[in-house]
């Protein structure tokens, strides 16, 4: 009877140690399997934030390019206006109409007018400097010209309508500082009825450090239409005096029409076009590090 019990216990021992060992491989698979699963659904890691910066600051030269390329077609669009501004002025005159409202649209065009001259009412403005339209670029008037060449005034004269009797403003023309006195230039203050071609011209903005009119003290620095027919009685419109560019001695110079707009479109276009190829530059250096840098 013993030995039968030695083998069935024998038998029972490996049969445990047959089940450990399939249990043991079972649950090595299961781990496997299940390891695999989880590495198979892990989560893909994110972009680094440098990865996402570096086209952020790329936006950088592309904006600065194309905010140059605009800055191109303004340039373009103003020298148009500038060209057509330009080309009114030379247009066949018309009779200025009669409402004065229809010369807000009328800017730079030229128009005739008859009547009268009112020396008694003069004023001049300025310091100026004289507009030489011969010249490629004219010299604008400023405080600093030179007193011996080209720095004087514009006589502006009350011109009385032959036709209604109203008073508009005429800018007969440039005068030397040395003629500001009305008994040098006595030839000039023509008398009666005259026709005449003027270019119209509106209020003028006055300039950030220009000073400001003072009427009392006959001091005028800038176009304001409003403050001047208030203070002489006529109407807020301006005419600049067409004629010949070189009249006799101690006349005012005509012709004195400005035509400007402000135009820094070409230093736009440079400061953009600069900082795009430098944000460019910098950009490849520092981001594009297996290039070769220009």
């Amino acid at each position: 009877m013993f030995p039968t019990l030695c083998r069935l216990s024998r038998s029972f021992v490996i049969n445990n140690n047959n089940c450990a060992r399939i249990t043991l491989r079972n649950t090595i698979r299961y781990n496997t399997t299940v390891a695999n699963v989880l590495r198979s659904y892990k989560v893909k890691p994110k972009k680094e934030p440098g990865e996402v910066f570096k086209w952020i600051l790329l936006m950088i030269p592309v904006t600065s390019f194309g905010l140059g390329c605009w800055q191109v077609y303004r340039l373009q669009w103003k020298l148009g206006l500038i060209d057509m501004m330009k080309a009114k002025t030379n247009a066949i005159p018309e009779i200025i109409p009669t409402d004065f409202a229809e010369l807000e649209h009328m800017e730079y065009m030229p128009v005739k007018v008859k009547g009268e001259f009112l020396h008694d009412k003069e004023i001049l403005i300025g310091p100026r400097a004289l507009i030489e339209p011969e010249t490629p670029l004219p010299r604008t008037g400023s405080l600093v010209s030179d007193p011996k060449t080209n720095q004087g005034w514009l006589v502006i004269t009350p011109f009385r309508l032959s036709e209604t009797g109203e008073i508009i403003l005429i800018n007969r023309g440039w005068i030397h500082q040395s003629q500001r006195p009305k008994d040098k230039r006595q030839p000039s203050l023509v008398q009666g009825e005259v026709e005449l071609v003027g270019v119209v011209r509106l209020t003028e903005k006055r300039a950030p450090f220009m000073p400001k009119n003072n009427p009392e003290k006959g001091s005028w620095f800038s176009r304001d239409l409003d403050q001047m027919s208030a203070y002489l009685g006529c109407a807020p419109v301006w005419l600049d005096a067409r004629g010949i560019p070189d009249p006799p001695q101690g006349w005012p110079i005509p012709n004195q029409t400005r035509v400007t707009l402000r135009n820094e479109h070409l230093s736009y276009i440079v400061t953009w076009y600069s900082l795009s190829i430098l944000t460019a530059i910098m950009w490849r250096r520092y981001f594009i590090k297996k290039l070769p840098l220009l």
